[in-house]
């Protein structure tokens, strides 16, 4: 999400017309960013090469579809089971709406993904059986990766919102390929406060308790791949 500009300060009454000028471009920025709740204003290049690739959804899986069948108002909640412990996590459904669908829709087996193993498009529970591939010592674990493949049949448009922040150990944000739209499935927790990533990746949720986390990254970064066992999607 694009931020407003800041007007110089000190304005004297012989600089009103770039005060004008800014206000003007201030408000043109505003009505680019989404309202909270809603989906960012959609890419088509991004949502065409999602489409030519199957998806489809465009890359744009709806809310209302990935929350079927749960309680129609609460509090949207994310239980990553695994071997080492349960991660209870908050999702930030207001603050990354696309991203949340989009993951709680994988977890619960309603949105539709790639499987690079078959070739061929499926729904089911995308996390279930999956593992921590890859952890940063203290700084964080990261899973949800299918295969060696990281391409499931679509990329998500990036929500990096304001206010949002790696603020805290037990981030729970996407992963993506070093470059802005391209997350998908794969997700991390952080372990520490990392504000070094602010702005660079999705946040979607934060994870307790941090020391489960933790344990979960000194298995990942000593070789070993713990399991994840299933994501358990709740509204209360």
């Amino acid at each position: 999400m694009t931020g407003m500009r800041r007007c110089p300060p000190h304005l004297t009454s012989r600089l009103v017309p770039s005060l004008v000028s800014c206000l003007i471009s201030c408000l043109a920025l505003a009505c680019d960013v989404a309202a909270p709740g809603s989906f960012p204003p959609e890419d088509p290049e991004l949502a065409a090469n999602n489409e030519a690739a199957g998806d489809p959804h465009r890359g744009r899986f709806p809310l209302e579809q990935a929350v079927a069948g749960l309680p129609e108002t609460g509090q949207l909640y994310a239980t990553i089971v695994t071997d080492e412990g349960e991660l209870r996590c908050t999702l930030l459904a207001d603050v990354a709406p696309l991203a949340v669908a989009n993951f709680v829709g994988l977890a619960r087996g309603l949105r539709p993904f790639l499987d690079p193993q078959l070739g061929t498009w499926t729904t089911r529970p995308y996390y279930d059986g999956l593992t921590f591939h890859r952890a940063v010592e203290r700084q964080f674990v990261q899973g949800g990766r299918l295969g060696e493949d990281k391409w499931i049949g679509f990329l998500l448009q990036d929500e990096r919102s304001i206010g949002t922040a790696f603020d805290k150990p037990g981030v729970l944000a996407l992963a993506n390929q070093g470059a802005p739209n391209t997350s998908a499935g794969e997700f991390f927790v952080t372990t520490e406060v990392l504000r070094n990533l602010d702005g660079q990746y999705t946040i979607i949720g934060r994870c307790e308790p941090t020391f489960v986390a933790r344990a979960l990254a000194v298995r990942t970064h000593a070789g070993e791949r713990p399991v994840i066992q299933t994501v358990q999607i709740t509204r209360e």
